[in-house]
């Protein structure tokens, strides 16, 4: 009987297996990212697009950072529900290239927050925030859909904050016919 597997290196590994695997070790890296001591997080949305509702991303940035309170604004300042304290210990900024925002707005933003963590998406931001996804330089890995682009990144930004997010969405490539193929014969087990 033989096996329908694909190699990889030198040993067999499923698809499904791979992408598992894959996740455990993203996992472990964001695990890696976490800020300690964090009370207070404000989250700036992006004004081009958020694929994740605020609910599930205050779930979500809940289940990394259980004793903290997480606050929403906009790419201009406005708060979106509670207002957020002058100073926060954790500021996750999803503001992306060429959306509008003052220009000197990231450094209101650093002067509030003990650990900041963005897009690279201005002049200064690469120098005054701690963490920065900068997809500029990341060009082949992301995604040209727009909204697919900024899943990409948003998950990106959530990574090198601490916050595990894994996707449950993904459908695994049906395999039904490749293990029917598989299995041994009926014949003669009746």
């Amino acid at each position: 009987m033989e096996h329908n597997t694909s190699w990889v290196g030198e040993s067999a590994i499923d698809r499904e297996s791979e992408i598992r695997l894959t996740q455990m070790a993203e996992k472990d890296d964001v695990i890696s990212n976490r800020v300690e001591g964090v009370k207070f997080i404000l989250i700036v949305l992006s004004s081009r697009g958020m694929v994740y509702d605020i609910e599930s991303l205050r779930q979500k940035v809940l289940l990394s950072y259980p004793d903290s309170v997480v606050f929403f604004q906009t790419t201009d300042g406005k708060p979106v529900g509670a207002v957020a304290p002058k100073m926060v210990d954790l500021l996750i900024d999803f503001t992306g290239p060429r959306q509008r925002q003052g220009m000197f707005h990231a450094f209101s933003l650093r002067r509030r927050a003990r650990f900041v963590v963005g897009r690279n998406a201005g002049m200064f931001r690469k120098k005054i925030y701690h963490r920065i996804y900068d997809e500029m330089s990341d060009g082949g890995n992301i995604p040209e859909e727009i909204l697919k682009k900024e899943r990409f990144v948003q998950k990106q930004v959530l990574n090198l904050a601490g916050i595990a997010f894994v996707q449950a969405g993904d459908v695994p490539p049906d395999l039904g016919k490749e293990i029917a193929l598989d299995l041994p014969g009926m014949k003669g087990l009746v």
